[in-house]
């Protein structure tokens, strides 16, 4: 095996999980690519405590010293000491939780079942009950977690995590490598409704998971793929849930997380939890009790933040110049786009002609969208926001908006106008984008009928996305990485319900996935420049994510990439 990998992701300004991590609400994201232990002052997080926290202060340096290596979506495992021997003992601190804590969410939440929802916004909820093998930082790197470390064999298809010792589930259960293996075994078997699709294919790379001892597993893979692995684990897939409640984990939510579940009302939008105290690392529990609470209407979220009655609550960016006390946390999160998910024309024949559909995508305004949102400089038409980053397409040749140039387009194909159904998520920039573009493809004889989601949940968006229920449908897209959103949204993958893609896509997304993620970036992009060419892909702009927080409440750092998310690990009040 080759030497520990503490693999250092560098997000690429949004954060997502394979085979279809999505976000939800008004503020939303995530995708990270690796790179050797380097980070950059543009890839971190927007915070008040920025300029007190070394961290920040050593990822500065570091981007001075190899501005190179930080080119987001570039790929370098970095080597470490030896993972079974060498590493220092945990830090664990003293248990000292105190005060109580709330958090005003922007999305609703099926349940506390981490493996029936697939939003990375959702981690404002499962984080606080639930940890990993590995996580996400707040800068965007992947390191390791439940998991001391980990080694990956030379040919790339065996992954061996080796865990701490003395962590324990809430209810008692021993966190071990049976853990592990029963956790794996469920997500990728178990099924609807306690594990839908896109979390079970996040492990869609792992072919069988054995223990090898009590503290250490190993992933068989089936073909070199730590980071596809690596990306699923980072996400609902990789959650640990006591082996007790798999398959109950609505009703009882026990993970191995900083805080337990108390109590929730049944509809899941107000959610009660006490300070676990034998957490295994007790100095990082800094709150009694902790009410995390969905707060839907952005107005009134706001209203009862400027009133004192949260203590961190989701912001609109648009919102900020009317935040009243405390402070801000911001961060770039996902690409919102459409997919023309009936492109093969079952529902509408007339998607399945490529002009029509590029007629459509040369009317979607993206400079007078992102301007009434106020963010201008968020417009993008592929996944890559830039050059730097992994898999940008310099040469790629999707419709500008032209809406005169679009209705002479739609006339030339001789097609019949349609009307068709679009749903999207009720708050934030969910209508505003879906009614812009409704009302220029109105000008060329298109009908698109926008309805909001009930229920208003990332679960809900990506379930309708997953059987076609809308032919068109405003999307995030926001799996870890370029590759990893191909794999979920092209074939045979859930959030592709055509089941078919254009001539090459499939053989493309395989040749990217047999390679390293290196060498299968000119692959990777391909694929994705047929996508977007052929208007199957309509991708508008990025989306920033803003958390506001009280004065008197210390430790928050958003998290690269997750949208509305921070680790409750440390979190304190005064």
């Amino acid at each position: 095996m080759t030497r520990s990998r503490w693999t250092r992701a560098i997000a690429l300004l949004f954060a997502f999980g394979m085979a279809a991590t999505a976000c939800g609400g008004d503020e939303t994201g995530f995708a990270p690519a690796i790179v050797e232990d380097t980070s950059t002052a543009e890839a971190a997080p927007v915070d008040a405590d920025e300029q007190r926290d070394a961290d920040d202060t050593e990822s500065a340096t570091a981007e001075e010293e190899d501005n190179e290596s930080a080119d987001l979506g570039q790929v370098v495992v970095a080597e470490a000491a030896n993972c079974a021997a060498d590493l220092p003992p945990l830090d664990s601190g003293t248990f000292a939780p105190s005060g109580d804590f709330s958090y005003a969410i922007s999305i609703a939440l099926n349940s506390l079942n981490p493996h029936d929802d697939q939003t990375p916004a959702t981690f404002a909820y499962y984080s606080w009950i639930y940890e990993g093998l590995v996580r996400q930082e707040t800068d965007g790197t992947v390191v390791p977690w439940l998991a001391r470390c980990w080694e990956t064999s030379d040919d790339g298809s065996e992954v061996t995590f080796y865990l701490h010792e003395g962590i324990t589930f809430h209810d008692g259960t021993p966190f071990n490598a049976d853990a592990v293996v029963a956790n794996a075994e469920f997500v990728k078997t178990a099924g609807p409704p306690q594990v839908i699709p896109p979390v079970a294919g996040q492990l869609g790379i792992v072919d069988t998971v054995e223990a090898i001892d009590e503290h250490t597993v190993k992933f068989n893979l089936e073909g070199p793929g730590e980071i596809l692995l690596l990306s699923g684990l980072i996400r609902n897939s990789g959650l640990m849930v006591s082996p007790a409640s798999l398959g109950n984990a609505a009703a009882a939510p026990v993970g191995t997380g900083p805080y337990e579940w108390a109590s929730s009302n049944p509809d899941f939008t107000q959610n009660d939890l006490v300070a676990y105290d034998d957490y295994w690392q007790p100095g990082l529990v800094g709150l009694e009790t902790v009410r995390l609470e969905a707060a839907i209407d952005p107005v009134a979220r706001l209203d009862s933040f400027n009133a004192g009655q949260y203590d961190a609550a989701v912001v609109r960016l648009n919102d900020l110049d009317l935040l009243l006390a405390g402070d801000f946390s911001s961060n770039f999160t996902v690409r919102i786009g459409f997919v023309v998910a009936d492109w093969t024309g079952q529902q509408i024949p007339q998607l399945a002609n490529r002009e029509v559909r590029c007629a459509m995508a040369q009317a979607l305004n993206r400079q007078g969208i992102t301007a009434q949102l106020n963010e201008p400089d968020s417009v993008t038409n592929q996944f890559a926001t830039g050059p730097p980053d992994y898999a940008y397409i310099e040469d790629l040749n999707v419709p500008e908006f032209d809406i005169d140039a679009a209705k002479a387009r739609f006339a030339a194909t001789g097609e019949e106008g349609f009307t068709f159904t679009n749903g999207h998520l009720p708050g934030g920039f969910w209508p505003t984008v879906s009614s812009a573009w409704s009302t220029a493809l109105a000008e060329m004889g298109i009908t698109m009928q926008n309805e909001a989601l009930d229920p208003p949940t990332g679960g809900e968006m990506f379930g309708r996305l997953a059987r076609g229920a809308h032919p068109v449908q405003i999307i995030p897209f926001n799996e870890p990485n370029a590759l990893m959103s191909l794999v979920a949204r092209t074939g045979e993958a859930g959030f592709n319900p055509s089941g078919v893609s254009p001539d090459g896509v499939v053989e493309l997304v395989a040749a990217a996935r047999s390679k390293n993620f290196a060498d299968g970036e000119a692959d990777v992009a391909a694929a994705w420049k047929i996508m977007l060419e052929e208007c199957i892909f309509i991708v508008n702009h990025t989306l920033t994510t803003v958390m506001a927080y009280q004065d008197n409440v210390h430790g928050i750092h958003h998290t690269q990439g997750i949208p509305i998310h921070f680790w409750p690990h440390g979190v304190t009040k005064s």
